[in-house]
């Protein structure tokens, strides 16, 4: 059998210890020897070697100190090979003998740290040998160029919490520098070898049982929605997703498929063909929090739980929700879901299509029965007042419409507009059109809802607006 890296330092070990003290080392020497070059496995410590052969760790150290200077500058066959096949598959998992030895090349039991150790104790580096160090980075030995490699746990776990699933390019790119490119294979390499990361083709995730279901963002989204309708198909949640998502401003959003199969290996969820169950009954009280059940609340109460926009508005804003956060619900929450335009219902319901229709038709029909008033005049101090029925349309959008005797006054202007004296929006008149927005802050600070009277003070000169809201008797 033909010897290996140990066998041959041990060799050394040996030479030295005789020119040293002029005597073969006692096997005990010899042992204590090994142990702190680390050819016997880890490098251990004085104490360790010294208790092992029934020494003091003092007599230890004497040893060393002796016998190392006669180590420097030696030279081993196999010690550069080593170097260079560590270089060539790097990264190499711990302890590196493992790979080596299928080479016979080492023992099994070597280490990153104990090769560069015997290294050290000889006067050389990786650099000298090979031309390139080689590093001992979270229980691999990797070549120095590819210790960005290394990160690929963290920024897998990083992308866990932030997007539930994610790939090894994902990984590479977050990684990787025009100088450094990196090898995705390396980072499958490292990925694969660790047992905390679970696989669904491509896509990869990692398992963070200590960190509570919020380490997840898949598996919080996926809750919420199943929290208000359940069973519900893959594809809806991932719909969901897409729409917080967006939101969230996340780009890496898994596919239908990816999302299947992490469900099927989760043990939150339970997965009957294409529809995904709470492993245990959700209350969406305790999921989505007390403002965002209100909104269910009110959904939950409808026959086929969904509202044309004003109704769903009107509805939340009385049971005391702020606009705007429930406009930002009705864009991305992902426990709703747009089933028509300016028709919103809950994610899952699955209401039929002629309740849709109707539920459109209820809302053309009042939004056509909305006076739609609007009149302008110029005051005494050469002010522009202009009073106008407040609209489903102004609600929603903060679109004011001027008309043409108006809009040529204004064109292409910016107004600060004031409520009760602060300023809260910059209104913008178009320049070829008399559509003026920008409304929306103001209308919110103003609390005007549909059905209401808005008047607006404008100071041409100043560029100033201020704007108040009122009843019916602001048309007497």
């Amino acid at each position: 059998m033909s010897k290996t890296l140990e066998d041959e330092f041990e060799q050394l070990l040996h030479d030295a210890y005789l020119t040293a003290f002029g005597k073969v080392p006692s096997d005990a020497h010899a042992q204590c020897m090994a142990m702190r070059a680390g050819s016997t496995g880890e490098v251990e410590t004085l104490d360790a070697a010294g208790e092992a052969i029934g020494l003091t760790r003092e007599r230890v150290r004497q040893i060393m100190v002796r016998v190392t200077p006669f180590l420097e500058g030696r030279s081993l066959p196999l010690l550069e090979q080593v170097a260079a096949e560590l270089h060539r598959a790097s990264p190499v998992a711990e302890p590196i003998g493992t790979f080596l030895a299928g080479l016979g090349l080492t023992r099994e039991t070597l280490t990153g740290g104990a090769l560069l150790n015997m290294m050290k104790m000889l006067g050389t580096t990786p650099r000298e040998s090979i031309g390139t160090d080689l590093v001992p980075v979270d229980g691999w030995m990797v070549e120095e160029g590819e210790v960005p490699v290394m990160g690929a746990l963290k920024v897998a776990r990083k992308h866990t919490s932030a997007y539930g699933m994610t790939t090894i390019e994902e990984i590479r790119q977050e990684l990787a520098t025009p100088e450094q490119p990196l090898d995705p294979t390396d980072i499958e390499r490292v990925l694969r070898k660790a047992p905390s990361v679970r696989w669904q083709d491509e896509w990869l995730w990692i398992e963070k049982e200590s960190d509570g279901l919020h380490s997840n963002r898949l598996i919080n989204a996926a809750r919420c929605a199943l929290s208000v309708n359940s069973p519900q198909t893959v594809a809806s949640i991932h719909e969901g997703c897409r729409r917080m998502w967006k939101f969230r401003k996340l780009d890496i959003l898994p596919p239908v498929a990816a999302m299947r199969g992490f469900f099927e290996q989760n043990e939150h969820f339970t997965v009957d063909g294409d529809f995904v169950s709470p492993s245990a009954p959700l209350d969406y009280h305790a999921v989505l929090g007390e403002v965002s059940a209100t909104v269910v609340d009110v959904l939950k109460e409808t026959p086929h739980e969904l509202l044309d926009r004003r109704s769903l508005y009107d509805a939340c804003l009385d049971a005391g929700i702020n606009r705007n956060t429930l406009s930002i619900w009705t864009s991305y929450a992902e426990w709703l879901e747009n089933y028509a335009p300016s028709v919103w219902g809950l994610r899952g319901a699955r209401p039929s299509p002629a309740a849709v229709v109707a539920c459109q038709e209820s809302a053309r029909v009042r939004r056509e029965s909305e006076p739609r008033r609007r009149v302008w005049s110029w005051s005494p101090d050469g002010h522009i007042i202009y009073t106008a029925d407040v609209t489903t349309s102004l609600v929603n959008s903060g679109v004011v419409s001027f008309g043409s005797s108006l809009h040529r006054t204004l064109a292409g202007k910016r107004l600060d507009v004031s409520v009760g004296g602060e300023v809260v929006a910059t209104a913008k008149v178009g320049l070829e059109h008399g559509f003026c927005w920008g409304w929306h802050p103001a209308l919110l600070a103003l609390g005007a809802k549909q059905g209401d009277v808005m008047e607006v003070n404008i100071d041409p000169t100043t560029l100033t607006a201020s704007l108040s809201s009122g009843g019916q008797e602001m048309w007497e």
